[in-house]
């Protein structure tokens, strides 16, 4: 395995912070190739199209969720749990 760690992500229309954040990763991390995997819950702000359209060329695992039931919401902690049940590597950075 090239990799020993997997940078995690929940969001909730947040798409600017994702895009800094994602940015930021490949920019600056020590390991700026490392797999990120997001988890994208119930957003309406353009999240879901931007993932689809930059995960092959940013290197994303991502997951989007839009049932808008309450009782079956994941949340942050929920999202971030999904997640991680998918890193493949030795360490995870939430």
């Amino acid at each position: 395995m090239k990799h020993k760690i997997t940078t995690c992500i929940s969001s909730n229309n947040n798409l600017e912070y994702l895009k800094l954040a994602v940015k930021s990763i490949r920019q600056n991390a020590h390991y700026n190739d490392m797999p990120i995997i997001i988890y994208a819950e119930n957003c309406t702000d353009g999240t879901n199209e931007w993932l689809a359209e930059n995960a092959d060329e940013l290197g994303i695992e991502y997951y989007i969720e839009n049932d808008g039931d309450r009782e079956n919401q994941r949340g942050i902690g929920g999202g971030i749990d999904l997640c991680v049940s998918k890193v493949k590597t030795e360490f995870v950075n939430i």
